[in-house]
C-alpha cells in the first residue's frame, strides 16, 4: 500500500505517462506522425543517459557503494568510481546512441518530422526528466547507492522500450497503435521497475520528496 502511495503521487511517472497518451492521440489522429514519434523515443534514450550520467557526476563521494567493484584489476574507491564510472557511460551510452542514430537518419527522414508537435512533446518529455532527477537528488541525499546498478539501469529501460517500434521496421510490419500502446506498458513498467524507492521500506520520513 505504501509503494501504491509513492507511486500515485510521482509527478514523474504521470508526466512519463502523459507524453505517452500524447503520442498515441497524434498517430490515432494521423499515422504519418509515426516517424516524430520514432526520433522522441531516441531522444527519451538520450534525456534518460544525460540525467544518469548527471546524477552519478553529482553524487557525494560518500554515498557511493563499491562493494565488489574494481577498476584496473583493483578494488575501487568511491572516489576512483565517481571519476571513472560516469565519463565511461557517457562514452558507452553514447556511442550506442550515435549508432543508433545513423540507423534512424537512414530510415526515419528528418524532414517527415512534425516539429510542431515534436517540440512540444520534447517539452513534456523533458519535465518528466527533471521531476525525475530532483526526486532523486532529494530521496537518496543521504543513502548509499551502486554506482555499477545505476550504470546499467537505464539500458534495462530502454532495450525493451526500443524493441516495441523497431521490431516492425525490422520484420516489415506495419506500424501500428498496439506497437505504441506497448511501448507505453514497456516504458511504465521501466520506470517502476527501476525506481527503488517505490519498494524499499523508508527509514526516515520523507520531507522534501515530491
Amino acid at each position: 500500500m505504501r509503494s501504491l502511495t509513492k507511486i500515485l503521487r510521482d509527478p514523474a511517472l504521470w508526466a512519463l505517462v502523459g507524453f505517452n497518451a500524447i503520442l498515441i492521440i497524434q498517430y490515432q489522429h494521423d499515422v504519418k506522425e509515426y516517424t516524430t514519434i520514432v526520433w522522441l523515443y531516441w531522444c527519451q534514450s538520450v534525456l534518460l543517459g544525460i540525467f544518469t550520467f548527471m546524477d552519478m557526476l553529482t553524487m557525494k563521494t560518500g554515498n557511493i557503494s563499491v562493494e565488489n567493484m574494481t577498476i584496473n584489476n583493483q578494488p575501487a574507491t568511491a572516489k576512483d568510481a565517481k571519476g571513472c564510472f560516469p565519463w565511461f557511460f557517457l562514452v558507452h551510452y553514447g556511442g550506442f546512441h550515435f549508432g543508433y542514430l545513423i540507423f534512424l537518419f537512414i530510415d526515419f527522414k528528418v524532414t517527415d518530422i512534425n516539429f510542431y508537435s515534436f517540440k512540444w512533446s520534447l517539452l513534456a518529455l523533458a519535465i518528466s526528466y527533471i521531476f525525475y532527477f530532483i526526486q532523486n537528488k532529494i530521496k537518496y541525499n543521504q543513502v548509499k547507492r551502486s554506482i555499477g546498478a545505476m550504470f546499467f539501469t537505464p539500458y534495462l529501460r530502454i532495450v525493451p522500450m526500443h524493441l516495441t517500434f523497431l521490431l516492425p521496421k525490422f520484420f516489415h510490419w506495419q506500424p501500428a497503435l498496439t506497437f505504441l500502446v506497448l511501448k507505453m506498458a514497456m516504458d511504465t513498467i521501466g520506470h517502476l521497475a527501476t525506481t527503488p524507492y517505490y519498494w524499499k521500506h523508508d527509514t526516515k520520513p520523507e520531507e522534501g520528496y515530491a
